[in-house]
């Protein structure tokens, strides 16, 4: 199936649909599991007309011991509820640390009810949590992986990080995220006019995710500070949660805090409003399975800089629709955010070759489709 395949093409079944239990992140958690949960449960239509019947079910974190008492106490009960409903599939959406250890242990009862299993890796740092742990971790993450029917990686980086576990050579899919959303704004973002907001675009960096020094704030922060002493004074809005105070604290080290403005979490259409009226999107990340916020970015029309890791590398286009930089290197990151601030032309000219990008490869029909594919390959496996 080509990656622009229409999921649609496929005529309703009339046997009865194959029941797939979308397993993840609920209960007021927010992150880019939740979102990718969101946007699934957001296509059942598109899913339905396959084929393919979808339900989501959501774990409490492990935020506090009520939390965790929660997930054992009621979680538990309902997910047996649930998996002996008539589910076919049970489709366990995975990172690192709580993430990993509900799934696992939702898992091993999903075994013990005979239920195929679906292992789909959302993490970056996966690989850094599977080597600093002990061994029975490392034991569990054997178990899980290679007892899974099928393994998903959201980019070919995190595929080629799980060929790595003995036992994964079958049945490995590389299948990324959707923005829904953002994608209904493409076609306006492609009919820009060339010129349009040439002189009163709010001249912006944007940047959307977790307030951690994984995103590469402490890099974006240096690097604002480097323009400015090079005399260009960027203005630098920051969308998300995490700990605020640190990092304004370290905007005020820098000597940028007249620079650095943080938004908050946003969502709906203050979320594609603001990559709408930035200049550009930055995120200078140690990690990145995928990258939601900057598919977000891209459909709405807004060229990408990134690093070299993970998903930035299926999404953006060396010098196309973006630029790539070395993580950790704050001159190169300056080096590209002046280069886009000075030529706006550039600016947009990449901004819409990255929504032609984004609607090739990642477009709601294309991604359903490929989950598609994945299911009925599982399906017609079983008793391999």
């Amino acid at each position: 199936m080509s990656k622009r395949q229409d999921s649609n093409a496929h005529p309703p079944h009339e046997a009865s649909p194959l029941r797939v239990l979308h397993v993840g992140p609920g209960q007021g958690q927010r992150g880019g599991i939740a979102s990718v949960l969101a946007e699934l449960g957001a296509q059942r239509a598109r899913f339905q007309h396959a084929g393919v019947a979808v339900a989501i079910f959501e774990t409490h974190g492990f935020q506090s011991v009520k939390s965790l008492w929660c997930f054992v106490l009621l979680d538990i009960p309902r997910f047996l509820f649930a998996a002996l409903k008539g589910v076919d599939l049970i489709h366990f959406h995975v990172s690192v640390r709580g993430s990993f250890y509900r799934k696992f242990m939702l898992c091993l009862l999903a075994r013990l009810l005979g239920k195929r299993t679906i292992f789909h890796l959302h993490a970056g740092n996966f690989q850094h949590f599977f080597a600093s742990s002990g061994w029975m971790t490392r034991k569990a993450v054997s178990c899980f992986v290679r007892g899974a029917d099928a393994v998903v990686a959201v980019s070919t980086a995190i595929a080629t990080e799980l060929r790595g576990y003995e036992g994964v050579t079958r049945n490995l899919f590389v299948i990324g995220n959707t923005a829904f959303s953002a994608e209904a704004m493409a076609g306006a973002a492609l009919q820009e006019a060339p010129g349009a907001n040439a002189t009163d675009m709010t001249s912006y960096v944007a940047f959307a995710g977790r307030f951690t020094e994984g995103k590469g704030l402490d890099e974006l922060l240096s690097a604002t500070a480097l323009l400015r002493r090079q005399g260009l004074r960027i203005q630098l809005r920051l969308a998300g949660t995490g700990d605020t105070e640190r990092w304004t604290r370290a905007a005020i080290d820098y000597g940028v805090s007249d620079q650095v403005h943080f938004v908050g979490w946003l969502q709906g259409d203050a979320k594609l409003a603001f990559y709408r009226d930035a200049a550009m999107f930055c995120m200078p990340s140690h990690f990145e399975a995928f990258g939601i916020s900057t598919l977000e970015a891209m459909f709405i029309g807004r060229p990408v800089i990134g690093t070299c890791v993970g998903g930035f590398l299926d999404l953006v286009e060396e010098g196309v629709t973006g630029y790539l930089v070395r993580c950790g290197d704050a001159h190169a990151l300056a080096e590209r955010i002046r280069r886009l601030m000075e030529s706006p032309d550039l600016a947009r000219a990449m901004g819409r070759q990255a929504v032609s990008r984004a609607l090739s490869r990642y477009s709601v029909d294309a991604i359903v489709g490929q989950y598609i594919q994945c299911y009925r390959k599982v399906s017609q496996s079983k008793g391999e």
